[in-house]
C-alpha cells in the first residue's frame, strides 16, 4: 500500500469501509472506472500463472485463463449491446475471439516497447490521474479517499495493485499517443473520393427470379458425386464428450424454502419498488407575463372552456398527461398541482419558463401493490439468494474433494450432487443433431472451458455469471471431419436443389442479356417480365425489394454507359442496362467530412504499422488450436 501517496483518510474505520464496500454504488463506480482501461484490458495484470499460452509475445505469454477472462468480459459486453440472444457461436462468427486476442497482443507489445525505451510514469502523474477521476469524486467534488478505498476494497484490489495498473495504462497511452498523432489527408484525395462515392447512375432492369418448381431429385449416384466434389461444404465440427458438475442456483430452488418472515422482510425493504406514486392529469397554458395569466385565470373562473380561452388569448393548451410530483420540471409547479384536494385550477405559477396556468382533470392517489400479488416472485428471489450462499460453501467442499483425489463420481455422491453428462457438443453448443444438449449451461465460460481443457483432464472450478459454479472433465474428442454421405444426405440434396435452381435462373438471365447486347429493346425480350426504371441511385444504395441488391449495384457502377450487366438478386438474377451516369455536385461539407474520415483512417494505419513493426521486433506466436476452441 502506498500510504502517504494521497491526503490522509477522513474516516479510515474498517467497519465503515466493509459496510460501504457491499453497496451497488461502489460496484457501479468501479465498473465505470474500468471502462477507461477497456482499450487495453486488465486481464494481464490480474491473471494467474497457467501452463497453456494462447500466444507468446517475445518472452511474455498470454495465458489461457487470462484470455478466457478477457473473452468473457467482452462477450458479456457484446450481449449487453446486441441483446441476450448472442451465443458464443455468433460471437465467433463476428470474430470476437480473434479481436480479444489481438487486443491482448497489442497491449503486450506496447508494454514491451515501453520497457525497452525506459518509459516511466512519476508518482505525481499517477496521483493527478486519480485525484481528477470523477469516479472518485474528482474534478468537481474533490478527491474522496474513503470512496476510493471503498471501491478498491469492493473489487479486491489493494491501493498498490491499482496504482500499478493505472501506471501501466498511462505508459501505454503515452506510447499510443506518440504514434497516433493527428495525420491530415490531402484535399485532392478527399475530392476524388467524393466524386467516386457520390456519383449516381440510372438503369433499366429486368428481373429473372428463380423458378419455384423444384427439379426432379437425382439418384444417389449423382448426389454422392456432388458430395465428393464439395467435401468442404459438408464438414462436421469437432465434438467433445463432457462430464460436469454444475451448481446452478436456479436449479437449486427446489432445495430451498425461505422462511415466510424473510420474504415479508424483502417486501418491506423494497416497498418503494411496489409503490405506485400519486399522479394528476394536468393541462397547462404558458404566458410571458403575469397580467395575461391572471386575466386568463379570471376567464376560467367564469366557466370558460380552457381550449377556447387559450385560443382567444393567442396561446395553446399543452396536455401533460398523468404526471407524478417528481415528473414535473419545477418544484413550484409540483407544489401547486399537488396542493389541490381534487380536480381544479392552480396558478398562475412563475418558473424560468414563464407564467403557468394549470388545470388538474383527474386525481390518482398513491397505491401500494399488495404483498400477496408479489409474494411468489419475492419468495423465488429470496430462495435464490439463499441458494447462492449455500452453493458458495458447497463449491468449496467440492473443490476440496477433487483436490484430495476424489473422482467426479465420488465427489458428486459424497455431496449429493447430480452429474451432467453431455455425449457430444461442438464449440457452438450444438449436438450432432444440431440441437442444444439438455442441461448445457448458457454461461459463456462453460464451452470455452470444455474446449480448452485437455482430453482426459479436469478443469479448474469455474464460476457461472449468475452466481453458480461448475467443474468439468473432458472424456473424449471427435476431431472435425467430412460428414459421411448417409448422414449428410439431406444437406447434400438441399444444396443440389439450390444449385440447380440457380443454374437455370442464371442461364435465362444470360440468354436475355445476350439478346439485349444484340441491340434489341428491353420490352421486346422481356417475355412478359416487368421492365423497371430504377431512377438515379449511388453506390451506397440498396433496395432488395426492387432488385437493387449489392451485387447489381456493384455491377452497374463497374460498367460503362449502355453496357448490359447480369448480377444476383435476393430471389434470382437481374439484367440491367446502364442508361445514364451523373457526377455529383461539389459539396465543401462532404469533402471536409471525407477528409476527416481519411485522416482518422491514416492515423489508424500508422498505429497498425507500428504494431506490425513491434511484432517483427519481439515476435508473436499464436496457438491457433487453442484459440479455435473459442470459435
Amino acid at each position: 500500500m502506498m500510504r502517504g501517496f494521497f491526503l490522509p483518510a477522513r474516516l479510515p474505520m474498517l467497519t465503515s469501509l466493509r459496510q460501504g464496500a457491499a453497496s451497488w454504488l461502489a460496484k457501479i463506480l468501479f465498473a465505470l472506472l474500468i471502462l477507461s482501461f477497456a482499450a487495453w484490458g486488465v486481464g494481464d495484470y490480474l491473471s494467474p500463472d497457467v501452463d497453456d499460452a494462447v500466444a507468446m509475445v517475445g518472452e511474455s505469454e498470454i495465458g489461457a485463463e487470462e484470455f478466457r477472462r478477457d473473452y468473457s468480459r467482452q462477450f458479456n459486453a457484446m450481449r449487453q449491446r446486441l441483446g441476450g440472444n448472442i451465443t458464443p457461436a455468433i460471437a465467433a462468427q463476428l470474430g470476437l475471439p480473434e479481436e480479444v486476442l489481438q487486443a491482448a497482443v497489442r497491449r503486450r507489445l506496447v508494454e514491451l516497447e515501453a520497457a525497452r525505451l525506459g518509459l516511466a510514469v512519476g508518482d505525481g502523474q499517477v496521483r493527478r490521474a486519480i485525484e481528477e477521476d470523477p469516479n472518485f469524486g474528482g474534478r468537481l467534488g474533490g478527491f474522496d479517499r474513503v470512496l476510493f478505498e471503498r471501491v478498491l476494497l469492493t473489487n479486491g484490489l489493494s491501493e498498490g495493485e491499482f496504482v500499478a495498473l493505472l501506471r501501466r495504462d498511462i505508459v501505454r497511452r503515452q506510447v499510443d499517443w506518440s504514434v497516433g498523432r493527428p495525420v491530415q489527408a490531402s484535399r485532392s484525395m478527399a475530392e476524388a473520393i467524393h466524386r467516386y462515392r457520390d456519383e449516381s447512375r440510372r438503369a433499366t432492369m429486368i428481373r429473372v427470379p428463380e423458378d419455384t418448381a423444384l427439379p426432379a431429385d437425382p439418384g444417389d449416384g449423382e448426389l454422392r458425386a456432388w458430395h465428393e466434389a464439395r467435401r468442404d461444404d459438408f464438414m462436421a465440427p469437432a465434438y467433445r464428450s463432457v462430464t460436469a458438475i454444475v451448481l446452478d442456483p436456479d436449479r437449486w430452488l427446489d432445495r430451498v424454502e425461505p422462511a415466510p418472515a424473510a420474504v415479508r422482510d424483502a417486501y418491506d425493504a423494497r416497498m418503494h419498488d411496489f409503490t405506485v406514486p400519486a399522479t394528476r392529469r394536468v393541462r397547462q397554458v404558458l404566458f410571458d407575463g403575469e397580467e395575461k395569466a391572471q386575466e386568463f385565470m379570471a376567464q376560467l373562473a367564469t366557466g370558460s372552456d380552457m381550449e377556447a380561452a387559450a385560443r382567444g388569448a393567442g396561446s395553446a393548451v399543452s396536455d401533460l398527461g398523468p404526471v407524478s410530483r417528481g415528473q414535473l420540471p419545477q418544484a413550484a409547479l409540483a407544489d401547486a398541482v399537488f396542493s389541490l384536494d381534487g380536480e381544479g385550477l392552480a396558478g398562475p405559477v412563475q418558473t424560468p419558463l414563464g407564467w403557468h396556468v394549470l388545470a388538474v382533470d383527474q386525481v390518482n392517489e398513491e397505491t401500494v401493490i399488495p404483498f400477496e400479488d408479489v409474494q411468489e416472485g419475492l419468495r423465488r428471489e429470496v430462495a435464490r439468494e439463499i441458494a447462492v450462499e449455500r452453493l458458495a460453501d458447497l463449491a468449496n467442499d467440492l473443490d476440496d474433494q477433487l483436490a484430495g483425489g476424489a473422482s467426479f463420481e465420488d465427489a458428486a455422491g459424497a455431496l449429493d450432487l447430480p452429474l451432467l453428462t453431455i455425449a457430444a457438443v461442438d464449440a457452438s453448443g450444438r449436438d450432432r443433431g444440431g440441437k442444444q444438449p439438455e442441461g448445457l449451461p448458457a454461461e459463456p465460460n462453460f464451452l470455452p472451458t470444455a474446449f480448452s481443457t485437455p482430453v482426459g483432464e479436469d478443469s479448474l472450478l469455474g464460476e457461472l455469471g449468475d452466481g453458480g459454479y461448475f467443474v468439468l472433465r473432458v472424456e473424449s474428442e471427435t476431431p472435425p471431419d467430412v460428414r459421411p454421405f448417409e448422414e449428410a444426405r439431406p444437406l447434400v440434396l438441399a444444396a443440389w436443389r439450390a444449385g440447380r435452381l440457380d443454374e437455370v435462373a442464371r442461364a435465362k438471365a444470360d440468354a436475355l442479356a445476350a439478346r439485349l447486347r444484340e441491340g434489341r429493346t428491353p420490352a421486346s425480350v422481356a417475355e412478359g417480365r416487368r421492365v423497371e426504371e430504377t431512377g438515379f441511385f449511388d453506390r451506397r444504395e440498396m433496395n432488395p425489394e426492387i432488385g437493387l441488391s449489392r451485387e447489381i449495384v456493384d455491377a452497374v457502377f463497374a460498367a460503362d454507359r449502355s453496357e448490359v450487366v447480369v448480377a444476383r438478386t435476393a430471389d434470382g438474377y437481374a439484367v440491367a442496362i446502364v442508361e445514364d451516369i451523373q457526377p455529383p455536385p461539389y459539396s465543401e461539407e462532404a469533402v471536409e467530412t471525407i477528409r476527416d474520415q481519411l485522416s482518422a483512417q491514416m492515423a489508424e494505419d500508422v498505429r497498425r504499422q507500428f504494431h506490425a513493426a513491434l511484432e517483427d521486433r519481439f515476435g508473436v506466436a499464436i496457438d491457433r488450436d487453442l484459440l479455435a476452441q473459442f470459435n
